[in-house]
């Protein structure tokens, strides 16, 4: 019986033990009581304490644990005023060279733009429930939130300049793009409120830094952001345009991407790179009569340049415009004489057109007309013959040139010992 009784005392004893566990343990922190009245005076005891650290924590964990915190605008500003003081003592170590932490005061004065423009949020959110309930509302917090903030505002450029300059793009561009955001936010541009936003007429040189931030660290989506503006600066424009085209296909936007290309090739036609993008975009999309004209474009501008006549004839080849393409051929080896590939070319042509002609004999051996289409094939045989002859005499080291089409028009033009001279080079 005693061992009985003592097994009930210790399990009563224990108990109550295990029941506060639990009910401590299955609150989370979103659960606690949220008492601001709490906050605001360890907030206060901090900040005249001037640990200011420790009150932003302060403000950052009512945040993070309680939902009616984050809808308090009055709370931001108190970090707000927490930050500035971070910043100012940040600012100091700066100015007498005292182990100053640079990427901090910059992260910092970043916090606190996201957090005015926040605080300015909320505010304004509720303003318009007033004014929807026919109430009168005027904002109370706007005008110290926009002084706050423009106190700092060379300092966001400066911060996007300073990752630049240290190739910590993705850094870079994040300063970058909140100070072009803001340049339009209304809690900087309500002219109602003193002191408005006065930044310099900078938005052409800051987009093109943010393009190239952005770029530079993958960041496809920012590029487009500030891609118009930054095209305004002719000086670079040619970069900037190829930035935004290759931008432009890695988001898989096809009409930016065939607009740019356009863009670029029109105004920098000397720029390979546009031409022979836009070349391979169009005949990748089968668009072979604009990649014609684009082609044609440079061959008036480079009358001489061989490459620019013999992709012009394989777009004709591609049209299936043959007469055109022998004539762009036949220009190529005007200016290159032992021009092996436009010779293949041209071979090929021929031997295309007697085949052509083969398929269309369907007379009698009796009707005239039988002896004019034969000699008409025969005489594009020939034509070939001596085209793929002049591909193997130029460059032999590539039968991939002229051998098919040397050892069909050998056969059909009966030239037995020529056929079987071929033979060494079986692959």
């Amino acid at each position: 019986m005693r061992v009985h009784i003592y097994k009930l005392f210790i399990c009563l004893t224990f108990l109550p033990l295990q029941v506060i566990a639990q009910d401590k343990g299955g609150k989370s922190e979103r659960d606690v009581e949220y008492r601001r009245s709490a906050v605001l005076k360890a907030y206060r005891t901090n900040m005249k304490a001037k640990n200011y650290l420790e009150a932003k924590k302060t403000i950052d964990n009512a945040f993070s644990q309680h939902s009616e915190a984050t809808a308090d605008a009055h709370l931001y500003m108190y970090k707000m005023d927490a930050l500035d003081q971070i910043v100012k003592a940040e600012n100091r170590k700066i100015y007498l060279n005292s182990k100053p932490d640079t990427v901090s005061f910059f992260s910092n004065i970043y916090e606190m733009y996201e957090t005015g423009l926040k605080c300015d949020s909320i505010e304004e959110a509720e303003l318009a429930t007033k004014r929807a309930e026919g109430k009168s509302a005027k904002s109370k917090l706007r005008s110290e939130i926009r002084n706050y903030m423009l106190s700092y505002r060379t300092n966001v450029l400066g911060a996007g300049k300073f990752f630049y300059n240290k190739k910590q793009y993705a850094e870079a561009f994040k300063y970058l793009d909140m100070y072009m955001q803001t340049k339009d936010a209304p809690v900087l541009t309500d002219s109602t409120v003193a002191n408005p936003l006065a930044d310099p007429d900078d938005r052409k040189n800051v987009s093109i830094i943010a393009v190239l931030s952005a770029y530079a660290s993958s960041n496809y989506h920012g590029v487009m952001t500030y891609l118009k503006e930054s095209l305004s600066d002719d000086n670079i424009q040619a970069q900037i345009i190829e930035i935004g085209y290759k931008s432009a296909a890695e988001l898989k936007d096809t009409t930016s991407m065939q607009l740019l290309l356009e863009k670029g090739f029109e105004k920098y036609p000397e720029v390979e790179y546009f031409f022979m993008t836009l070349m391979k975009y169009y005949n990748n999309a089968e668009e072979y009569d604009r990649a014609l004209a684009t082609v044609t474009s440079m061959v008036k501008l480079y009358p001489d340049k061989r490459d620019y006549h013999f992709m012009k004839a394989k777009q004709h080849m591609l049209l299936k415009q043959y007469e055109q393409a022998v004539e762009s051929l036949t220009r190529c080896v005007q200016i290159k004489a032992d021009d092996a590939d436009s010779y293949s070319a041209l071979g090929n042509i021929y031997l295309l057109a007697a085949q052509d002609v083969y398929s269309r004999i369907n007379v009698s051996v009796a009707d005239p007309k039988y002896f004019d289409k034969k000699n008409a094939m025969q005489e594009y045989y020939k034509k070939a013959c001596t085209c793929f002859e002049l591909a193997k005499k130029f460059q032999e080291d590539k039968p991939e040139l002229w051998l098919d089409g040397l050892r069909e028009v050998y056969f059909k033009l009966n030239k037995g010992r020529e056929l079987r001279s071929l033979e060494k080079y079986k692959k």
